[in-house]
């Protein structure tokens, strides 16, 4: 690949606009200038296409990625090893495993002696769920590991033996790495995963204080600075005054009168079993649905934009007429068969995002004709099994790294639907993950009859179809599997542990009907 200096200049210029200062349109017009000189410039492709991804244009930016790796791939040398490697990841994070497998592949003939693309390896085939290919890759790594890369080589390969059901193995390589590793990050994600462990082996006491040890450590990231942990208790407290039944109930269908699909959300709180939920629903023949995405949170700039008001979501509808609501609901139709093809409007599109249970009166506002399907689980597993995730730092997940705060955000979002869901027009359906698993059948029926559907046995097999699709969510393992009844009443092994949090679940636990909290 020869570059002209003008486009070395432009790559120079758009990698600085990217990495160190975030400004990804400025980013994106100078590696498409880039591409203007030099179409098969595998650099600015996949620069492109991480920019575009950034920016949450996802589909195309994971086509500009596909695009770059096969030109890397058509004629590769060790020189670009480094480019291999890193767009590996790349497309690992954007759900690309296909390619990101065979740039992973490549990577590690011209790399034989490196930790990082043993690793990148492993990771790759680990989210493919080969789980022993990835086992062989991961020893790779830590063989080859040297002290600074160790500790991640160690985690990997853990969590490997773990899904492998290792649990010896598993358990001495990360109380072994605990002796010695004190770097917060490393720390508190080999805690996480030896608690998993010992949940395993019913040392719930140990398992516990290594959860909460997990979450001290989580807290002292520098990255946990940028957010602050009371937002979305207020952004929840705000949508309760001002989303009122004359706001959720402004516009009917016959109003807004535009022909648009009958869209579809799939929410509840994170680890109520949304993910299982669309895996399922997924395997039916007219349906599509997403993983987790920002199109709801699109919709709710454009309209800022349009209202001059942000930061206050009831009050910018308010300001709103029915031309703008129009607008609104164009724009996510628009979105979503950008990203997920034009199959979306003809089938039932069914957008899963866990977070847009907050979203409830955003939604029921803008689409009076909008099927919600809300997923339930035992609080006191959620509680659980939040405590034992590493998820994302994001504005969302902050508080769940803490037990009172794991307890408190659930209370707050679940005061929400119920202050809501009553009011809304949307029609709704409360779907508990625990029925789900135990009356398999009988409950996706009365999921499927709800969205209008027909049974199909298809459905049944839904986690043949699972095996060969992206996940992003923690729960990308275990819904590629048949359905298994372990994961209910978790809680129990940590009885005494709810003490501190009892107070603020009892209401919820009586509520959605799971008894009392001891």
């Amino acid at each position: 690949m020869t570059d002209s200096v003008p486009s070395n200049e432009l790559l120079s210029k758009a990698k600085f606009y990217a990495l160190q200062q975030g400004n990804f349109i400025a980013a994106e017009q100078c590696f498409r200038q880039t591409l203007q000189q030099s179409p098969n410039n595998a650099e600015a492709l996949a620069g492109l296409g991480q920019c575009l991804c950034w920016r949450n244009h996802n589909a195309e930016g994971r086509k500009l990625l596909v695009k770059a790796a096969k030109l890397l791939l058509r004629k590769p040398d060790k020189s670009r090893s480094k480019a291999l490697l890193e767009l590996s990841e790349q497309l690992q994070r954007q759900g690309e495993l296909d390619s990101a497998h065979q740039l992973a592949r490549t990577a590690v003939q011209f790399l034989p002696r490196s930790a990082a693309a043993y690793h990148n390896l492993a990771a790759c085939l680990h989210r493919m769920n080969q789980l022993h290919q990835a086992l062989t890759q991961a020893q790779k790594a830590c063989q080859l590991a040297t002290t600074k890369d160790a500790s991640g080589c160690i985690i990997l390969l853990a969590i490997i033996e773990i899904e492998l059901k290792q649990w010896t193995t598993a358990k001495q390589r990360l109380e072994k790495l605990l002796e010695t590793e004190y770097e917060p990050e490393q720390r508190a994600r080999a805690c996480l995963e030896l608690a998993k462990v010992y949940d395993k082996q019913h040392r719930y006491g140990e398992a516990f204080d290594l959860m909460s040890q997990a979450g001290e450590l989580s807290r002292l990231l520098p990255a946990i600075q940028q957010f602050d942990a009371e937002s979305v208790f207020q952004q929840i407290e705000s949508y309760k005054i001002g989303f009122d039944k004359p706001l959720l109930q402004r516009w009917s269908l016959l109003a807004l009168n535009d022909a648009q699909p009958i869209p579809v959300f799939l929410v509840g709180f994170l680890r109520s079993g949304t993910t299982l939920t669309e895996q399922v629903l997924s395997a039916h023949p007219n349906v599509l649905t997403s993983d987790e995405n920002s199109l709801i949170q699109e919709v709710i700039r454009e309209m800022e934009h349009i209202s001059e008001i942000r930061g206050n979501v009831p009050v910018a509808l308010r300001r709103l007429d029915k031309d703008d609501a129009r607008h609104l609901r164009q724009l996510y139709w628009r979105r979503v068969a950008e990203e997920y093809g034009p199959q979306a409007l003809t089938l039932r599109f069914i957008n899963k995002v866990a977070l847009n249970s907050i979203e409830i009166g955003f939604i029921s506002t803008l689409f009076p004709e909008a099927r919600i399907i809300f997923a339930l689980r035992d609080p006191r597993d959620i509680c659980i099994s939040c405590a034992q995730q590493a998820f994302s730092l994001s504005p969302g997940t902050v508080n769940l790294l803490s037990w009172k705060g794991i307890a408190r955000q659930y209370a707050a979002v679940m005061d929400l639907w119920l202050n809501l869901r009553d009011l809304i027009q949307p029609d709704y359906l409360e779907l508990r993950y625990e029925d789900t698993v135990l009356d398999f059948e009988s409950s996706f029926k009365r999921v499927f009859n709800f969205l209008g559907l027909d049974w199909t046995e298809e459905v049944n097999q839904f986690h043949e179809k699972t095996a060969g699709r992206f996940i992003a969510t923690p729960s990308f393992s275990a819904v590629a599997q048949p359905l298994y009844a372990s994961a209910l009443g978790r809680w129990q092994g940590y009885k005494d542990c709810f003490d501190a949090i009892e107070p603020i679940l009892a209401r919820y636990i009586k509520t959605f009907g799971y008894g009392t909290t001891k």
